[in-house]
Order: structure tokens, then C-alpha cells, then sequence
């Protein structure tokens, strides 16, 4: 994809292009902001331009050979890097100092084939601290005629000292007005094309993310809320049949936990919204208005603030190594003590 044709992203596409235009493009860059704005499309692109082959030298043709290979990952002077996995039941991916040293071999030498070596390290705050002191000495002494990029979500787990020797570039949530162009761009496949009213809710649901609105299922994203709602409705000291269902439930599916837990907050800002009298545009679960107004109406402003503490807390313990079913049960006490 060239310059041109990624939506959004406004700002950082003028800072690359003008370091482009006037031959000044950094060693190092951080792309920072939420996962699936087009971080790692804006990297590749950079990547493609500084290589491209055709007739713009400030941005990517996607035509030459150049071009198709560095899509595909198969350019000889493009690097990719992403976490992985150590062990099928490892909790967290992460990008390990082998890696690394190895990505370092390979930049000891000139471009094979194109004019720049262009590295990109998707998720770089999962390097763990061993690969992140190994990539700082890259970054302290960067090869010659190579681009580094680290993409991060979450830039405040990365190492201050990568930090100061990155030229930052952030980036936002896409506009509704541009996820909306991205569903209806998708090529149709054998399924039904979506109706507007699924395109509409896919759109608010979104948060500006493609993947979110692009891969959400929303039959059980609807099941979801369902369930969420009647533990935030009936969760209670009475009724802790509730509290060791719903943990012991979820901590067998760690993968999925995360995304459970945003889902929570979201509904639990809408009640805490609605307790103090916003109005519906204000609302990301609106579509359930008939059924939370009730809920959130029983409890008071602080015990819903209190309970999305408690969300977040829980969020926070098992980013490390926290018990989950542990975390969930006292998550859901504090819920019945803020009642």
C-alpha cells in the first residue's frame, strides 16, 4: 500500500513524507498508539518507499519487484520481527535476545539488494529486558544505511534509554467516517454482504480499530454482554454461587481474558454514564440501553467507579503472573462490597 491510499493517519504520514522529501529520515523510529490503527501498514510502507523502484521517490509504487517482495516478507533487506510464543501454553508471547542477536548479524552487512535495510519490530515492548539492553547497543551504534522501527501499544514498557534514541511518532484511532470505507472495501466472499445495521454496530463497537471491526463475531460478542450483565446485575454477598461460576469459568481461558475484561469496563463506563445522566450518543452499548438503565440505576456513582477499579486492578495483576481464578474471585468480592 502506498502513502496515499492508507486512511487516516494524517500527521504521521506528513512526518514521513517530508523526511522522505528531504533526505532526512531518522535511524530509528517509534510508531505508538493503539493496536490496528495502521502502525505496522505505515511501517511497511516506509519500508517499500526507501526501496521502491518506481517512479516516485516518496512513495511506494506496489508494483515493482521491490515493492511485492517486502509485502510478502521476503526482501532480503527487510526485517520482521513479532513475539512469539516459547511454549504452546505460555501466557505471553514475547521477542527473546536470540532473536535479536540474530536480526544483528544480519544488519552487520551492507543492502543485499536494496538501498536501505529496514527493520520492524512489531509489539517491542514484548522483547524481554535481556533482547531490549541487546537492541539498545543498535540503537547506540546503528548500522549504516538501515532503518529501524519499533511498533508498540504500550511504549511505557519499553526501556527509557530505547525510548530517548527513537524518534517518536503517534498515532490515533481511526474516525468512524474511515472504518466504515474499510468494512465496506472488504471483498465479498461466499457469506451474505453485511447489512447496514451490522456495518453501523461494527463501526460504534470499533473504538477506531480495523481488527476490532473487521473479526469481531457478533453473535458472541452479543452473548458476551448478556452474560456480563447479569453478573454486574446480580453479583452480591448473597449470591456468591455467582463469584467462584463466573472465575472459575474464565481462568481456564487466559487467552481470552482480556478481552473479557475490556468488555466489562465498556459496559460498566456505559452504567456509571447513564447513573450520572449522560446522554445516549455518549453511550458505546446503546443498542442495550432498554435493559442497563435498570441495572445502573440500582447502584451509585462511586460503587460503580469503585467496580471499575477493580476491573482495571484485575487487568494490571494479570499482565504479570497473577492466579487468575485468584484475581477474578477477589475482582468480584470488591464488586459485591462496592454494592
Amino acid at each position: 500500500m502506498s502513502f496515499k491510499s492508507i486512511l487516516g493517519q494524517s500527521q504521521p504520514k506528513k512526518i514521513l513524507t517530508n523526511a522522505l522529501q528531504n533526505s532526512s529520515v531518522a535511524h530509528a523510529y517509534l510508531f505508538y498508539g493503539p493496536d490496528s490503527v495502521g502502525k505496522k501498514m505505515l511501517a511497511t510502507t516506509l519500508a517499500k518507499a526507501l526501496n521502491c523502484k518506481g517512479a516516485d521517490p516518496l512513495d511506494a509504487c506496489d508494483e515493482c519487484e521491490s515493492c511485492r517482495k517486502i509485502e510478502r516478507r521476503i526482501h532480503p533487506d527487510f526485517f520482521y520481527l513479532e513475539p512469539v510464543k516459547s511454549t504452546p501454553t505460555a501466557r505471553e508471547a514475547s521477542i527473546k535476545i536470540e532473536a535479536i542477536r540474530e536480526l544483528q548479524k544480519k544488519l552487520a552487512y551492507l543492502p543485499y539488494e536494496g538501498k536501505t535495510k529496514v527493520v520492524v519490530i512489531d509489539s517491542a515492548e514484548l522483547m524481554n529486558p535481556q533482547a531490549m539492553n541487546s537492541f539498545l547497543k543498535t540503537l547506540e551504534e546503528p548500522p549504516s544505511s538501515t532503518v529501524l522501527i519499533l511498533i508498540s501499544a504500550n511504549p511505557n514498557r519499553l526501556l527509557p534509554t530505547l525510548l530517548s534514541r527513537c524518534q517518536g511518532i503517534q498515532f490515533h484511532r481511526l474516525s468512524s467516517a474511515n472504518i466504515r470505507t474499510i468494512i465496506q472495501s472488504q471483498p465479498e466472499g461466499e457469506e451474505e454482504p453485511l447489512k447496514e445495521s451490522e456495518i453501523d454496530f461494527r463501526v460504534h463497537r470499533s473504538q477506531g480499530s480495523v481488527t476490532r471491526a473487521l473479526e469481531e463475531d457478533i453473535a458472541e460478542v452479543e452473548h458476551l454482554r448478556e452474560q456480563l450483565l447479569e453478573v454486574l446485575e446480580k453479583v452480591s454477598f448473597e449470591r456468591m454461587d455467582i463469584v467462584f461460576a463466573f472465575a472459575k469459568a474464565w481462568a481456564r481461558q487466559t487467552e481470552q481474558l482480556q478481552p473479557v475484561l475490556n468488555e466489562l469496563l465498556g459496559l460498566i463506563r456505559d452504567l456509571a454514564l447513564y447513573r450520572s445522566g449522560c446522554s445516549q450518543s455518549d453511550i458505546q452499548n446503546g443498542d442495550l440501553s432498554v435493559k442497563m438503565i435498570p441495572i445502573a440505576e440500582s447502584h451509585s456513582l462511586k460503587a460503580w467507579m469503585d467496580r471499575f477499579t477493580a476491573v482495571r486492578n484485575t487487568q494490571i495483576a494479570l499482565s504479570g503472573n497473577a492466579n487468575p481464578q485468584l484475581f477474578l474471585e477477589n475482582m468480584l468480592i470488591e464488586f459485591c462490597e462496592a454494592a
